[in-house]
């Protein structure tokens, strides 16, 4: 009768688990389920920069009812038509900002723009007092830093949020809570990359457009690979690490495409934090075989994790650090030697080591299908949703910004140091910051 009881147990938890994990999956093509909010009560915004990834963001904002596009902005004439038709009400066009910043009704400004005019217009922004969502990198150039800081500084009840995603993406949070409490036990070592395999190159219609459309082919507006893909990755690095570079060498180049660009084709970095903690860093534009990831590395285990996916993977080796996990992310011996030789899904899921009785054994019966290929967890929504979701509800509720000001200038500088190691081939260090008095 035990046996039978036990049996019947273990079939209930796989069950609910099975169960649980299909009905969080979202359903593919529908949109999301959200509350109704009433014009009144949404937050007015206005966006500058409808090109490609500014019409990506609006098309994650048609979904969140707490905002209302109210006008938009753009120089380039097909982007600003794309723009009003993606978003879908009609806003009122700008094709200079300045003029938009004039509007009184205006309570935020998305910034989607060629990195070289990010710092001037967020500092123009908030002086005309308006909440701020920027894409990353934040800034350009070293000195804009602090521009930036003394405007947030006289301006400290507007938001100023980064377009980091992965700190909105719930999957990347229960990563770092696993680091947190210790189930990677002392992280020394992030490897990442973002290969592709294409020409980098938009098609211009007009040669006078070629500089202004493909704009991160030319130092003059742009930091290349280094800005447009390593800062997600950088900024992970900091995250897990808890902590900014003190030094990176780097190189790269302009080795493939020979076409004309100014920005390289191909970078590799070592970013150095203290203790002797590393990022290796690979980013190329002609093989696309390992796409893009974080490897997250400790004594105790790996972290393998991108948008949408992450791995565990525990060491079965001695550990350097003593004692167990904080907390125990595995379940009995059965996940614990999957976890070992094929590694188990992280479940976006908060809180993995709380509540009751009955949820502790359904998260384990979860990981427990997982170790046997029978279902993969995603998280709901993807991580720029997330993002734009907290936005709305940091400027409405004063809820903690996924993303702020110092996340934004700690990834900056990594990405202006690691080029400059680029530009160099020397050693870069950062400033030392003078001690607290």
């Amino acid at each position: 009768m035990e046996k039978e009881n036990d049996l019947t147990r273990r079939d209930f938890l796989k069950t609910a688990a099975t169960v649980a994990a299909v009905s969080a999956l979202p359903v593919a093509g529908a949109p999301a389920i959200l509350a109704d909010t009433a014009p009144s009560d949404a937050v007015r915004y206005g966006f500058i920069g409808t090109g490609t990834e500014g019409c990506t963001l609006l098309r994650f904002l048609t979904t969140i009812p707490e905002g209302r596009c109210v006008a938009t902005c753009d120089i380039y004439p097909p982007n600003l038509k794309k723009g009003v038709e993606t978003i879908g009400n009609n806003p009122q066009t700008y094709e200079d900002y300045r003029q938009m910043l004039e509007r009184k009704d205006i309570d935020l400004i998305l910034i989607a723009t060629p990195l070289n005019l990010h710092a001037q217009m967020v500092i123009d922004s908030l002086n005309a007092g308006k909440h701020v969502f920027v894409e990353k990198t934040m800034y350009f150039k070293e000195e804009e830093g602090d521009a930036i800081r003394q405007a947030a500084a006289a301006h400290p009840k507007q938001v100023l949020q980064i377009g980091l995603q992965r700190r909105s993406s719930v999957l990347y949070q229960v990563a770092m809570e696993m680091i947190r409490k210790g189930a990677l036990g002392k992280v020394m070592f992030v490897r990442a990359n973002w290969h592709r395999n294409n020409n980098w190159r938009r098609p211009v219609h007009d040669p006078k457009y070629e500089r202004l459309i493909n704009w991160r082919m030319y130092r003059e507006y742009s930091g290349g690979l280094m800005a447009e893909l390593a800062s997600h990755q950088i900024d992970v690095a900091n995250w897990a690490f808890e902590a900014e570079p003190l030094s990176v060498v780097a190189t790269g180049g302009i080795d493939y495409w020979k076409d004309g660009r100014e920005t390289c084709d191909n970078i590799e970095a070592i970013f150095e934090y203290s203790e002797g903690r590393k990022l290796l860093y690979s980013s190329i534009l002609y093989n696309a075989h390992y796409d893009y990831v974080e490897q997250i590395m400790g004594d105790h285990g790996t972290i393998e994790i991108t948008v949408g996916h992450g791995m565990y993977y525990r060491e079965p080796a001695a550990k350097v650090t003593k004692g167990l996990a904080k907390e125990n992310w595995w379940a009995g011996a059965t996940v614990s030697e999957k976890a070992e030789q094929k590694g188990f899904p992280i479940f976006p899921e908060k809180g993995n080591g709380e509540g009751s009785f009955m949820d502790r054994e359904t998260r384990y019966a979860r990981r427990w299908l997982a170790s046997m290929g029978i279902y993969e967890y995603e998280e709901p929504h993807e991580p720029r949703w997330y993002e734009l979701k907290n936005l709305m509800a940091s400027i409405r509720e004063g809820k903690p910004i996924a993303a702020p000001l110092e996340v934004g200038v700690a990834d900056a500088q990594g990405v202006i140091y690691g080029n400059r190691a680029v530009d160099t081939g020397q050693k870069v260090l950062w400033p030392k910051k003078e001690a607290a008095a």
